[in-house]
């Protein structure tokens, strides 16, 4: 593939890279992402680029004071409440329509709370108990078509280890989806180790943490429900041992090409009513929150769809 249509490089488990090709993507600033087979992030290669001293600035600013962290981010966790009630919403079956209506007024009044949240402790306290909600009504939403459904029952998150199938595919996806945040985040000169809502700590990119929670339904959660709903990924493509659920190679390849084919889908913008795949939607995310955070927007739009 010639280096030209590249655009990030992610190397899953004990793939050798040379320094040639090292030296060549970095003198490109193409992201190399390094993770394990299960999705776990070890870190990242990048070459140096001029961009964003000025924003890295404006960034460090914001995050020093509660109420201006607080400002960025109610929009980005209202939006996440709202795309996750879109997901339920839009999979629910017919005959469940009527039992998951209470949950979805409730997840309304959530993110309308969400925006008008005056300390992060209430933020806090209101995306608990909106993911609580969600995934309450999510575990419904896993009908494989002709496998036992038992094989897929979800009882809420767990993970590090992750101990049922479905929690180990949406470890995956978020580690997948962090990191192309990560790589959305530093094309636009954000330092993604210090955010507004997921507080710093080593080994922790924050921001790309904040700016995917709106994603995490949209791209991760979306897609783990296709894979097991429509049997690309089944209860055989697991390996279980010492309490732990992980997939194996044939289930992380099959959940990887319907990840990539969920990033290339076009989808309307709601700001600028143009189509762009979800890829690109998360770099025009990043940029909108660069624009906000220099205080060229006053509000953070985040991404919402119907």
């Amino acid at each position: 593939m010639p280096l030209r249509q590249v655009s990030q490089l992610c190397l899953l488990g004990s793939v050798q890279l040379t320094t040639a090709a090292a030296q060549e993507l970095c003198r490109r600033e193409i992201d190399v992402s390094l993770m394990s087979y299960g999705g776990y992030h070890y870190g990242s290669l990048s070459g140096f680029s001029g961009m964003g001293v000025q924003l890295r600035l404006a960034q460090f600013e914001r995050a020093r004071e509660e109420q201006s962290r607080l400002s960025l981010v109610r929009p980005i966790i209202a939006g996440k409440i709202l795309n996750g009630r879109t997901l339920l919403r839009r999979n629910v079956a017919s005959e469940g329509r009527e039992a998951i209506d209470l949950t979805l007024r409730a997840l309304k009044q959530r993110a309308l709370d969400a925006e008008q949240a005056d300390s992060e402790a209430q933020l806090l306290g209101l995306e608990g108990d909106a993911a609580r909600l969600y995934f309450g009504a999510l575990a419904g939403l896993f009908r494989p078509r002709s496998g036992p459904q038992t094989e897929f029952d979800f009882r809420g998150r767990n993970r590090r280890p992750p101990r049922d199938p479905v929690n180990a595919l949406l470890s995956f996806a978020y580690a997948l989806l962090l990191k192309d945040v990560r790589i959305a985040l530093t094309g636009v000169g954000f330092d993604p180790m210090v955010g507004f809502f997921h507080r710093p700590r080593a080994g922790r990119p924050a921001l790309a943490l904040d700016l995917m929670e709106e994603f995490r339904p949209l791209i991760a959660d979306s897609v783990v429900l296709s894979v097991i709903n429509t049997e690309e990924v089944t209860a055989e493509d697991f390996v279980r041992a010492a309490g732990a659920v992980a997939l194996q190679d044939r289930g992380r390849k099959a959940f990887l090409a319907a990840y990539e084919r969920r990033m290339a889908q076009e989808v309307t913008h709601p700001r600028y009513g143009y189509t762009l795949s979800y890829r690109r939607v998360l770099a025009v995310q990043a940029r909108l929150l660069a624009r906000t955070v220099q205080g060229e927007l006053t509000t953070y739009p985040s991404f919402r769809t119907r």
